[in-house]
């Protein structure tokens, strides 16, 4: 592809299916992104849970509330905070071996939470193995703690803050502050800081239309959302309002208690633009807005042809309008403007190498500020071999130290500018699948990726975003589900020798990110394909496809394996493991795309019931030749055996694994045992 014939097609842009749009609800051409049009603004904090937070009060030389003994040596209660207070003064010096911390237990409802205390230090160093910071731990009841970036070297009174920390369980936590690693130097504390985020009287998430709102003409109409309100007394008003005239066409009221799925027709709409406002109306019939505004835009089935990239209601990914369940990887190269390079690649391990799976997304992440013209050479040879691309944008922020690396000319013009450029650039190459905005982020950074997605969905309606979430900051995904369109999650559980390693963390991850979306858009995660510590070596090719199944039982609509670029499979020095490695994931992606109809097929009932009491998680597909597939993992590291009860009688069974019979049905009882974290595929008839 020449550079010519992209920027052509981009000036064809506005017309992709979005336009013109006829009827009721305001000018169409061109049509913007539809989704969530603003950020929910936070309903604040609360009161302060922390007790004697500002260190004043002690009895008998101890700090109360902290369970701390004031020596006035390594520990000191001091008149040097800031204006003049109290602080708590740590004199790493005076720690000899240990490693000094402090600690309060506290109760906790769940919640969102943020941490937070005003920090000095003196002298405490710049190795990046030293310092203080604060933490929330959940320990020993919950395996996590959230902690503050560490304060190092001399620096005056800032603060340290964990915003929205998800707890998820009623329970004991702890509040902690003290030394990171080696202890030196001077640290001072002043006052300390746990709060809960005040819940809004309404919460609203967009479940249908799932795909950036479009409402095509030939799919459901009934528009969904998820609604949870507390304002007792009052009604939550759910309406469609024309964006143009801002006249309601269709509005429904429930009362303001509780949880629950909003819905509303839409079928007598005409084409246009429409925003689902949300409105707490009060028992004097005064109606106040509750809840940003979604948008929703109504178009003809026909408006998909031009939409290279986009997702159904049963959030199957369609490639150029094929149904497809996402085999993708991740990988590093560089840049040319020569096919045959990137064919070839370093050593023969090119996309000739990468076409023997049959991966059809991939992620590039060394080419984000690529020159035009070779992403143009690497979108048409990935496409010629039917692979999608995600363009990596995570750091077109003007805030983030790489974006003044990027030579594009919009660069200048600010972020904004670039997002769209680029999307309307590359957006015209049928290769392209989309964006991948955010790789393992804080909550924080939600605004800035929310405000790009905006961009980048305006300008290039036929793709996708994609963002994953993992290293600790997971649980934040529910934060995250307006600001991408797909999200992805990377539980890496292979880090101990000898089997000792909890490979349904992966199971449990995609339940994370299946919750955060309630089940409403893509989930695609991605699996550990690379050594991330020493001792746990590389994945087995047993528990590579284990870890795979259970992300499908879970529901995964797609998988991406990290990597095989840097830190993974080019990393392999022995050439003889590095061929073997690879063909371990092209046996699995291939025996995972042999059944591919089987997996977009929708989810059915095939159990009714089952013996293990959720110790053994399962997913049923039915056919459209009425035959079932039974998917089941075991999630524990010991054998179980399990009974189920199926909703009706099996004449026999295919365990798709092996091609032979499976465990004999008797009547709608099938039983079988499945080994540490055991995997079973059956075909029912």
């Amino acid at each position: 592809m020449n550079t010519r014939r992209l920027l052509i097609a981009g000036t064809l842009l506005g017309a992709v299916g979005l336009s013109p749009l006829l009827g009721q609800g305001g000018p169409a051409d061109p049509a913007p992104a539809g989704g969530l049009t603003a950020l929910p603004q936070g309903a604040g904090q609360g009161p302060n849970l922390v007790e004697n937070a500002d260190f004043a009060t002690q009895r008998s030389g101890e700090l109360a509330s902290w369970g701390l003994k004031l020596d006035g040596d390594l520990w000191a209660v001091v008149r040097e905070g800031r204006e003049g207070r109290s602080a708590l003064r740590l004199d790493g010096a005076k720690s000899g071996s240990r490693v000094p911390s402090v600690e309060q237990g506290v109760m906790l409802e769940p919640g969102l939470y943020a941490i937070e205390s005003w920090v000095k230090t003196r002298d405490v160093g710049a190795d990046p193995r030293s310092g203080v910071r604060l933490c929330l731990d959940a320990r020993p009841s919950a395996n996590w703690w959230q902690c503050s970036p560490v304060a190092r070297g001399t620096t005056d009174w800032a603060p340290l803050r964990v915003a929205n920390i998800p707890v998820r369980e009623r329970g004991r936590y702890k509040v902690w502050l003290g030394t990171y690693g080696s202890s030196q130097g001077t640290a001072w504390f002043d006052t300390v800081s746990l709060t809960a985020a005040r819940k809004p009287p309404a919460e609203v998430y967009l479940l249908y239309p799932n795909f950036r709102g479009m409402l095509f003409d030939d799919r459901p109409q009934t528009v969904r959302a998820a609604v949870t309100a507390n304002a007792r007394g009052s009604r939550v008003r759910l309406s469609l309002v024309d964006e143009g005239s801002g006249q309601a066409r269709v509005s429904r009221d429930w009362d303001a208690s509780g949880s629950w799925t909003g819905e509303l027709d839409a079928t007598a709409l005409p084409a246009g633009r429409y925003l689902l406002r949300t409105e707490l109306v009060d028992a004097g019939g005064a109606a106040s807005a509750a809840y940003p505004d979604y948008r929703i835009v109504k178009m003809p089935a026909k408006a998909r042809e031009r939409l290279a990239t986009w997702y159904d209601e049963q959030n199957v990914v369609r490639f150029g309008g094929r149904p497809a369940f996402v085999l993708g990887i991740y990988t590093t190269s560089g840049y040319s403007n020569n096919r045959a390079s990137y064919a070839s690649g370093a050593g023969g391990w090119g996309t000739d190498r990468i076409a023997q799976a049959p991966i059809n997304l991939l992620i590039n992440y060394h080419l984000g500020r690529a020159p035009i013209s070779a992403l143009g050479t690497y979108l048409d040879e990935l496409h010629s071999r039917g692979i999608r691309y995600l363009q990596t944008v995570n750091f077109y922020h003007q805030a983030d130290g790489q974006y003044r690396e990027i030579e594009y000319p919009a660069a200048k013009q600010g972020e904004d500018e670039l997002n769209r450029w680029v999307a309307r650039t590359l957006g015209a190459h049928p290769g392209l699948a989309g964006f991948y905005v955010m790789d393992e982020q804080a909550a924080d950074k939600v605004p800035i990726v929310f405000r790009q997605y905006q961009a980048l969905a305006a300008a290039a309606p036929g793709t996708v975003t994609y963002g994953v979430l993992g290293d600790g900051k997971e649980a934040q995904a529910p934060l995250w589900r307006d600001a991408m369109d797909v999200m992805g999650l990377d539980p890496y559980p292979i880090v101990e020798s000898g089997g000792r390693n909890d490979l349904a963390m992966v199971g449990e991850w995609t339940r994370l990110g299946q919750d955060a979306v309630k089940r409403s858009r893509p989930v695609w995660m991605v699996l550990q394909y690379f050594p991330l510590t020493a001792a746990g070596g590389w994945p087995t090719e047993s528990e590579l496809r284990t870890m795979s199944w259970m992300a499908i039982v879970e529901g995964a609509r797609g998988l991406l394996y990290w990597s095989y670029g840097e830190r993974g499979l080019a990393w392999v020095k022995d050439p003889r493991e590095r061929e073997q490695k690879w063909a371990e994931l092209v046996r699995i992606t291939k025996e995972i795309k042999a059944i591919e109809p089987v997996l977009l097929a929708p989810d059915g009932a095939v159990v009714a019931k089952e013996s293990s009491n959720g110790t053994v998680r399962s997913l049923g597909k039915i056919t459209p030749d009425g035959a079932r597939y039974l998917f089941a993992y075991n999630t524990k590291n010991t054998p179980v055996r399990v009974t189920w009860t199926l909703g009706e009688a099996a004449g026999e069974t295919l365990d798709l694994a092996t091609g032979r019979a499976g465990p004999r049905a008797e009547g709608t009882a099938l039983t079988t045992e499945l080994g540490p974290y055991g995997v079973a595929r059956l075909r029912l008839r």
